[in-house]
């Protein structure tokens, strides 16, 4: 793969992450206002998912492991969200955002 098409990759994977921080945050928001939406719990998830499927890959393995966290500590409470878990999930998120803010890696990610 080209040096070219692996950064066209990455700023694509820098970009759809920022859009989904927002998402991310717009869930929260709205498990404050309801602990107890189910579609919101799930959706949350599958993002967190996501982002330690993919972050490695494009060169962010911060990203994976902080999506690996979050995946994990929302298995433990998928039912219903404590303040405790909606201000971790935050935390996690918000340090995504930062490592999105830090310069990009440069060079190939080791999985290409």
């Amino acid at each position: 793969m080209s040096d070219a098409l692996q950064e066209e990759l990455r700023v694509h994977f820098r970009e759809s992450t920022v859009e989904r921080v927002r998402e991310m945050m717009e869930l929260l928001d709205a498990l404050e206002r309801d602990r107890e939406d189910a579609a919101s719990l799930r959706k949350l998830a599958r993002h967190f998912h996501a982002l330690a499927g993919l972050g490695t890959t494009y060169g962010y393995p911060r990203i994976t492991e902080l999506g690996e966290e979050g995946e994990g500590s929302m298995e433990a409470s998928m039912e219903a969200s404590s303040d405790a878990a909606l201000a971790r999930w935050r935390a996690l998120v918000v340090a995504v955002e930062s490592v999105l803010k830090e310069r990009p890696p440069c060079g190939p990610p080791d999985a290409f």
